[in-house]
């Protein structure tokens, strides 16, 4: 049952012409419910922003056109109890459990049924929660009045992290999904530990947003706008963005968003930009209970294997947690990126699954969460064991690269599965002056490419440089430079340097993969990705 594609904030209910709510043949055709004056104004901003039927009993609600007017609460619902697939309630909990107890037949066949407080407090999924619905037509309602969504079925309560989104007009949804699933690997969580999707009133109608929250399974929350404006009134040293406030009157999206959507929440990642979208991710903090460790499920040390931006994000959230941890990297560029944040904690070392595991016993590790590079397949290997063999918890944090349809849509791509694979294939292409982007680390692919102006770009270290030299590489050829590196510029040096051909790993976005794909696209070139099989085979 898709998301209504049109909802009005409550501040502006009650002036608002019609408009087009959503509802439709295959929408939940659903009845509000109210039996006090202060529950019918309620009842009339829902059904005026939701397109339901409103029904009120007599004397308590003067002017409301078309609503139904009612004596007895009890007659009344015992009518049109099976008449309607969702009833919202406006009225205490208690009244609502007496009043539908003689009807209550089956989870398949009664009607979702909601309960809201008289005002605007909280919007309670009181039955048929998944089957028939009422889980999303609280979080519906949530969004036509501010009011809190409290769902207690045990797969959304266990659920502590909300996803704050703001995107371009347009925006499709499979670049909304891979945003929220790169946000979640920056976070250190995966979107099934996530509970919902949020953005701002104005979004209501956005295609893309709404096809995206169905893709991920998630129930999707409009803030309204006021809400939006009180948050930034109590967080003066929010971030904002006058940009933003230029266009639509609040100073930012993703970020109250996600705090709004959640109970007692803080930032765990900050607005962060994916292409014409930003995501942002809070946490609730809930008393006692295992599902207060988040990630972690314990409250003990934690080992971060890091090296990449997605580490970065997981250490800034565990530090600002107060947790004890350490950050291991295996190279000078992965020390010198956590050292200045994080001082003592960093340690540069190459782990086996033996060293490992004694490094996890002298320093009373209880969880390793694994944020290293996606082809790092020999350590994710030696962190699965080590803490198998130790009895403690293996967390994955490392970004997801997918298959990308924008590089399978352009015709000079080519898919290999190894570096000599790639060096094969270029010679058979007839490339002449190939760049390759895969790093210093393995360059036994030299050989093949023997006749061919090789270049090469590298961290500007001294074992990368040198690692260069020993493969028979030219120091003219060896572009020794630090990213991230824009579109422009990757089309800049492929400009300078006459490259015909690119090379790269499939690293995702936080791995400039996009980038690469935009300059090559742009100047006409070949594209050579080297698949991630290693990987996919663990």
């Amino acid at each position: 049952m898709p998301l209504p594609v049109s909802l009005l904030p409550a501040s502006q209910c009650l002036a608002a012409p019609a408009v087009s709510t959503g509802y439709s043949s295959d929408m939940m055709k659903t009845a509000v419910i109210a039996i006090t004056k202060k529950g019918a104004e309620t009842a009339r901003r829902i059904a005026s922003a939701t397109g339901a039927d409103l029904h009120i009993r007599e004397g308590c609600l003067k002017g409301a056109d078309g609503a139904v007017a009612f004596d007895s609460l009890s007659a009344h619902v015992r009518g049109i109890f099976h008449e309607y697939d969702g009833l919202v309630f406006v009225m205490s909990l208690g009244i609502v459990n007496r009043v539908i107890a003689p009807m209550i037949r089956s989870k398949h066949t009664d009607p979702a049924v909601v309960c809201h407080d008289e005002v605007g407090r909280f919007v309670i999924s009181a039955l048929s929660g998944h089957e028939g619905g009422a889980n999303r037509l609280a979080y519906l309602v949530s969004s036509a009045t501010g009011a809190e969504p409290v769902v207690t079925t045990a797969t959304e309560a266990n659920r502590l992290y909300t996803c704050g989104i703001g995107c371009r007009r347009g925006v499709s949804a499979g670049e909304i999904v891979r945003a929220v699933k790169g946000a979640c690997t920056m976070a250190g969580i995966s979107v099934g530990d996530v509970r919902c999707l949020a953005s701002a009133w104005i979004k209501r109608d956005e295609p893309g947003l709404l096809e995206a929250a169905e893709e991920l399974g998630l129930h999707l929350r409009f803030i309204p706008r006021w809400m939006i404006e009180d948050y930034y009134e109590r967080n003066p040293r929010a971030a904002r963005s006058e940009f933003v406030h230029e266009r639509i009157g609040v100073h930012g999206v993703s970020e109250p968003c996600a705090v709004l959507s959640s109970r007692n929440a803080s930032l765990v990642l900050r607005k962060t930009g994916f292409g014409g979208i930003t995501v942002a991710v809070a946490r609730e903090r809930l008393t006692g209970g295992s599902a207060d460790a988040g990630v972690t499920k314990g409250k003990g040390r934690v080992l971060l294997l890091g090296g990449t931006t997605e580490a970065t994000g997981v250490a800034e959230r565990l530090a600002d947690e107060g947790r004890e941890f350490f950050v291991t990297t295996a190279t000078e560029y992965g020390r010198d990126l956590f050292a200045e944040r994080f001082g003592g904690r960093v340690i540069k070392e190459r782990f086996t699954e033996e060293s490992l595991r004694r490094f996890i016993r002298e320093k009373g590790i209880e969880t390793v969460i694994d944020c290293t590079h996606p082809y790092a397949g020999l350590i994710t290997a030696a962190a699965k064991g080590a803490c198998r063999s130790e009895g403690i918890e293996y967390v994955s944090g490392i970004r997801d690269t997918g298959s990308d349809e924008e590089a399978a849509a352009y015709g000079r791509t080519v898919t290999v599965s190894s570096l000599r694979e790639a060096a094969e294939r270029i010679a058979a292409l007839g490339a002449r002056r190939p760049l390759f982007t895969t790093g210093s680390k393995d360059l036994g692919f030299i050989d093949i490419l023997n006749g061919m102006d090789v270049f090469v770009r590298v961290l500007p270290y001294e074992d990368s440089l040198r690692a260069c030299l020993e493969a028979g590489l030219r120091r003219r050829n060896i572009i020794a430079m630090q990213g991230p590196f824009s579109a422009g510029l990757n089309a800049a040096l492929i400009r300078q340097y006459g490259i015909d051909c690119l090379v790269t790993k499939e690293t995702g976005r936080q791995g400039g993969f996009h980038e690469k794909l935009a300059a090559a696209r742009e100047c006409g070139i070949w594209f050579v990705v080297v698949e991630n099989r290693e990987r996919s085979e663990m």
